[in-house]
């Protein structure tokens, strides 16, 4: 274990999706050994990942298998792990969790959406409206969460912040998608 006054090495790591789905290319276990040597070359004390899939297993909640292999046999399957969860609490997100693993133990977590600033509200005033529809204010909210833990780090507390930032349109907003890809 590194001297808790040493420097604190942190790294963020986006997974694109890591969950090992059946029908992905490469295969999970094709992509284990090239994901375990990015991981283990990045050596850090506090790992924050994003896009992390949730899998389900009968009998279970949605938990984060795929990330458990690749972290096998690394110091990482040492370090403290949490995540974000799913609305109701009782599992991980089926897409884009946020992970924090940290070699040093993990004091408190939340994770925050609309508890700062409340939902917004669009009316669309630049797409092409629908025919026959008036335009009304629809609630719009955040999709991901801003993930915050504070870790003990000897007689220091870092703050330590894992978010997402999404690509382009953060919220799906009738009228102003074209597809998955284009706004």
């Amino acid at each position: 274990m590194r001297d808790s006054t040493s420097k604190l090495r942190i790294a963020t790591f986006n997974l694109e999706n890591f969950d090992g789905k059946t029908n992905e290319r490469p295969a999970l276990k094709e992509h284990i050994p090239l994901m375990q040597l990015q991981l283990l070359r990045l050596n850090t004390d506090i790992f924050c990942l994003q896009e992390v899939n949730g899998k389900e297993a009968a009998g279970f909640p949605r938990r984060l298998l795929a990330l458990d292999a690749p972290i096998q046999e690394t110091q990482y399957a040492g370090f403290h792990r949490i995540s974000t969860k799913n609305g109701d609490g009782t599992g991980v997100y089926n897409e884009h969790t946020l992970v924090i693993l940290s070699r040093y133990g993990i004091l408190e977590s939340h994770q925050y959406k609309h508890h700062f600033t409340p939902d917004t509200f669009y009316k669309i005033v630049t797409a092409v409206a629908i025919p026959g529809e008036e335009p009304k204010a629809e609630r719009i909210s955040w999709k991901r969460p801003i993930f915050h833990a504070r870790i003990g780090v000897g007689n220091r507390i870092p703050d330590v912040i894992n978010l997402h930032l999404k690509f382009r349109m953060p919220t799906d907003i009738k009228g102003q998608k074209f597809d998955t890809y284009t706004c």
